[in-house]
């Protein structure tokens, strides 16, 4: 019988996590309003959180992009209250971490271009997350790519497809 690799194991772990019981981390881009359906599951993100029946960790670079003058207010209103991840100082297999996520993100892109959306993902995965939430088209296209150098047990999703496990969840749910 063969030996399980990390992506077999990825495979048997994935959407198995109730996102009620975990931590959730956001990208600055998952609360974006665009007019469409998507704008109800952002009302519907937020009311959750601020309700505390989500635990949304919020990484320390994602906390200060929101922080720009750009950011619609709602947006910060909504995320800044929440827990966020104060980065005191990187370790050496940090670093690496975020090099080796990068390096997968950054595709023919400049050098570094990349490295905030590295830094996001890794602190996702160092506070225990085991959702990431955005709408970056390249973290996306690259998530099966990603899935080796991440922990089993964190999900990279758009905010559809983490209120379909949510909904699953909440079906099985004894009341």
């Amino acid at each position: 019988m063969l030996k399980p690799t990390r992506l077999s194991v990825r495979k048997e772990v994935r959407g198995n996590l109730a996102p009620r019981r975990n931590n959730i981390s956001i990208d600055a881009n998952a609360l974006d309003r665009d007019g469409s359906a998507r704008d109800a599951l952002v009302d519907r993100f937020q009311a959750l959180a601020s309700a505390r029946r989500l635990n949304v960790v919020v990484a320390c670079g994602v906390r200060d992009e929101i922080q720009h003058p750009r950011t619609p207010a709602d947006v910060k209103e909504a995320v800044l209250p929440w827990i966020f991840n104060r980065r005191p100082g990187l370790i050496a297999s940090q670093h690496a971490d975020r090099y080796r996520v990068a390096s997968v993100l950054q595709g023919n892109a400049h050098p570094a271009k990349h490295a905030a959306d590295a830094s996001h993902l890794s602190e996702a995965a160092e506070t225990g997350c085991a959702y990431f939430i955005t709408h970056d088209k390249r973290i996306l296209d690259k998530r099966d790519e990603l899935r080796s150098l991440l922990p089993p047990s964190l999900e990279i999703v758009t905010l559809t497809e983490f209120f379909e496990v949510f909904d699953r969840f909440e079906a099985e749910r004894p009341r």
